[in-house]
């Protein structure tokens, strides 16, 4: 099976710089810390990567890795505070942690989701991260979406939502552009939460209405264990038009891992697979799923 893989993030050389400030004297009194800025000689405040590159569809978003690391004697407590230029959202505005001091020095980290509001202006938008005197400055460049072409996946990286979840599964992972089940250790793909419980269903919605001919579902298999062990088996396409959902694929006792519905052209807000029983009696999986305009 060919595999798109589209990775967002890259690694690249941490920004760091010496922090000074930090968490208040009750805090350290309560766990027998040093009071005062003196107990804060040596934390190091870093980001990982050093720019980001992002654009407002909503299920590609970009992450940003924060990092405090204790390069002093003492254990200490040490916060840092993002900020983002509107309209850029962050999924965490304050990080604080307990730092040990250890040799080799220990790095903590959280991992802060960065979103670009749908409409937003390409352009530069800076990310500032805090803690005591330092600052931090991620500029996150906002790259206009590609005009599509006659071949174009216009599901990729719209907005997903589900009936359920699997906790270790995102829903974005359906519209991520890996449709590779070798991959599917690393949470690419829908996995839903109510096990042994039918039906689920998977959508993908866009926000102005777009012309489609073939909708392509992409099931978990793999060689030793192939769809016909694992897959979707009962499960309708459906289109929505005029408020209104049109199923344009029944399919009972599938054992293929990839299944392409084509239709005659429909103009649509919004698509969704209703899975109505697997082959493997438990849960729904679908690596992903797939849209584009008429031929």
């Amino acid at each position: 099976m060919k595999k798109t893989l589209i990775t967002t993030v890259a690694v690249a050389v941490l920004a760091t710089a010496v922090a000074a400030g930090g968490p208040s004297d009750e805090a350290r009194a309560a766990t027998g810390q040093p009071r005062g800025n003196a107990a804060r000689p040596g934390v190091v405040l870093s980001a990982s990567p050093t720019s980001l590159v992002a654009n407002e569809l909503p299920c590609l978003p970009t992450t940003l890795a924060v990092t405090l690391t204790n390069i002093g004697p003492e254990p200490v407590f040490a916060d840092a505070t993002m900020a983002a230029e509107a309209p850029i959202v962050l999924t965490d505005t304050v990080f604080s942690t307990y730092l040990p001091a250890t040799d080799p020095d220990q790095p903590v980290s959280r991992d802060v989701g960065v979103r670009v509001p749908r409409g937003t202006a390409p352009g530069t938008y800076d990310i500032t991260l805090a803690s005591g005197r330092q600052r931090v400055v991620v500029p996150l460049t906002v790259e206009g979406v590609p005009e599509p072409g006659p071949e174009t996946n216009l599901a990729y990286g719209q907005q997903a939502t589900a009936s359920s979840t699997h906790g270790n599964f995102r829903v974005c992972g359906a519209v991520d552009g890996d449709s590779d089940y070798r991959n599917w250790s690393t949470r690419t793909g829908w996995n839903d939460a109510t096990r042994g419980t039918f039906p689920d269903w998977l959508a993908v919605t866009w926000p102005e209405p777009v012309e489609l001919g073939r909708i392509e579902t992409v099931t978990y298999g793999t060689p030793t264990r192939p769809a016909a062990l694992q897959g979707v088996k009962d499960f309708d396409v459906q289109v929505r038009s005029g408020g209104e959902w049109l199923t344009v694929g029944t399919y009972r006792d599938n054992t293929l891992d990839r299944i392409v519905t084509t239709f005659d052209p429909i103009t649509t807000d919004s698509i969704r697979v209703v899975v109505h029983a697997s082959n493997s009696g438990d849960y729904s999986r679908i690596l992903e799923i797939e849209a584009f305009a008429p031929r």
